[in-house]
């Protein structure tokens, strides 16, 4: 039996690695509930759901998604294969400052709305309802680039 060596490059990869697979495989697992909720027209569900959304988004996705940033940079500073002037990497950096973004001002914000909408005019409120489904396209929207960054990860366009 041989014994390997593990290096700090391999424990971030795995770690970022995980991260990933706990973002992008959450939001797609939500993204189904989603699609699946919005077919009911269940208005309670629909209120009860954005709002395990939200917390699901709040508590797993943004801190997962933050730590695979810094272990996504830190691998690259660590590594002499890669650099930021990378196709490759500028592509996923891009993306994922979409994602970022579009959760800080839109996602979080008008779930933040929803909630209140939910809260003061019930679950079957059209503003609620209309809202909800707009969250949702943006959050569709979100994940295609997720989808995107894992097959730019492995794929590496560029090198």
């Amino acid at each position: 039996m041989v014994a390997s060596h593990i290096d700090l490059y391999d424990w971030l990869k795995a770690f970022h690695v995980f991260l990933a697979v706990t973002w992008v495989g959450g939001a797609i697992a939500l993204q189904i509930l989603a699609i699946r909720l919005v077919r009911t027209n269940d208005a309670v569900r629909m209120a009860g759901f954005a709002g395990e959304a939200e917390w699901v988004g709040m508590r797993v996705f943004a801190p997962a998604s933050g730590l695979l940033l810094i272990l996504g940079v830190w691998m690259v500073i660590d590594s002499p294969d890669w650099d930021f002037d990378q196709l490759w990497i500028i592509a996923a950096i891009a993306m994922f400052a979409y994602s970022f973004l579009s959760g800080l001002l839109y996602i979080g914000p008008q779930s933040g709305k929803l909630k209140k909408l939910y809260e003061t005019e019930g679950p079957s409120s059209p503003a609620a309802v209309t809202l909800l489904k707009r969250v949702f396209l943006m959050s569709r929207i979100e994940l295609v680039l997720l989808v995107l960054i894992v097959f730019d990860m492995v794929l590496k366009p560029g090198l």
